[in-house]
């Protein structure tokens, strides 16, 4: 028991720079002069001069900032069968419920067709698969 408390640390750390007799005297595993020996130095993405390839290639293709791309809601995500009969169904709704995040407010959200729906719904501001109306249609639910 006091071995092993005393004994915490079997390697001892390198003390770089400490005399000759650690090995890593003088210049302290460094190597000689240059701009990597100096302290404070970071030599990322530097081809000695030469223009960097990524300053070369080209830039290809827009990215439109506006673009929104609508979340798939799976039955993984949400089950709906969980909500009672005849209740009406947002965004608001599901970011109340849990089921969104806040920031997703903006995100328009699409229902798909392998959602199992089994209880009468209505849905607001929601993009929708043809298949997936059909069967919320088909239970008495609508979608707006």
């Amino acid at each position: 028991m006091i071995n092993q408390i005393s004994k915490q640390r079997q390697t001892s750390r390198k003390r770089k720079g400490k005399g000759i007799g650690t090995g890593l005297g003088k210049t302290a595993g460094r190597g000689h002069k240059g701009q990597k020996s100096r302290s404070g130095v970071a030599v990322r993405n530097f081809e000695g001069g030469q223009m960097p390839i990524y300053r070369k290639t080209p830039k290809r293709g827009f990215n439109s900032p506006k673009k929104i791309n609508p979340n798939s809601l799976s039955m993984s995500l949400v089950s709906f069968n969980k909500f009672d009969e005849n209740s009406l169904i947002d965004i608001k709704f599901l970011i109340e419920a849990g089921f969104l995040k806040k920031k997703d407010h903006k995100k328009s959200i699409k229902l798909i067709d392998s959602i199992q729906f089994k209880k009468k719904l209505q849905f607001k501001d929601f993009k929708v698969t043809p298949g997936a109306k059909k069967r919320i249609e088909d239970l008495g639910g609508s979608t707006s």
